[in-house]
């Protein structure tokens, strides 16, 4: 009665469809996609070249400047009716994309960006940590939560412009137990890439640990 009364739609074109599907398949196929998954040496491993050295791979798969993207975006973060489904169903597109490659070959953990413990208790959730549940459904790398953590309670990076975006993220990351991840291969995942300036951050704080290797995987990248 529920179902008939108030239908799932899909968050992007308002479609109903069946709950379980979160999205619809035709939005799904609308997005724009890159060729990051078969290519490196591409221009998101050039954003964190400063960590050269130890990063392993970087990329994401959709660009995301379009409606159908920031209507996904949003009902994924957003509002009263925020839908971490969201975030976890595209995991596993980007799962099953990059699963033709040999993009998450020797990759101990997934560990997605962290929000600060505020943060999380306004949202309710962590997108990016429900990425990584969707990834983990594909690849069954463990999800690990626990070693980064976002110590300070930053402004929201999308309000802020390139070299402001470097100054707040400064000092907000930190790790538990660094002596885990040795000699450890760690895809950091996150939603929406921009300039870097988070991923830098933190894998400045990743990057001490002996032995330890990096990749980096983004849903989109936001202009």
């Amino acid at each position: 009665m529920i179902d008939l009364l108030a239908p799932y739609c899909c968050p992007a074109c308002g479609r109903v469809i069946d709950k379980e599907a979160v999205i619809c398949r035709e939005c799904l196929s609308k997005l724009e996609r890159t060729e990051q998954s078969f290519c490196r040496g591409n221009n998101t491993e050039e954003l964190f070249s400063r960590f050269a050295k130890f990063i392993r791979g970087a990329a994401f798969l959709w660009v995301f400047p379009h409606s159908t993207e920031l209507e996904l975006i949003h009902a994924m973060k957003y509002g009263p009716f925020a839908n971490p489904n969201i975030a976890y169903c595209l995991g596993k597109e980007l799962a099953a994309e990059f699963m033709q490659t040999d993009f998450f070959d020797g990759i101990d953990y997934l560990i997605p960006v962290p929000l600060h413990p505020r943060r999380l208790r306004e949202r309710g959730f962590n997108q990016s940590e429900w990425l990584c549940r969707g990834i983990s459904e594909i690849t069954h790398i463990p999800t690990d939560t626990t070693h980064l953590l976002r110590v300070r309670n930053n402004e929201h990076q999308a309000r802020l412009a390139g070299a402001d975006r470097k100054k707040n993220i400064k000092g907000v990351f930190a790790v538990r137990f660094p002596e885990d991840l040795y000699k450890k291969h760690i895809l950091l995942v996150d939603d929406l890439i921009t300039t870097g300036a988070t991923i830098n951050a933190c894998m400045k704080a990743l990057h001490p640990i002996r032995g330890c290797r990096i990749s980096v995987l983004g849903l989109g990248k936001a202009n």
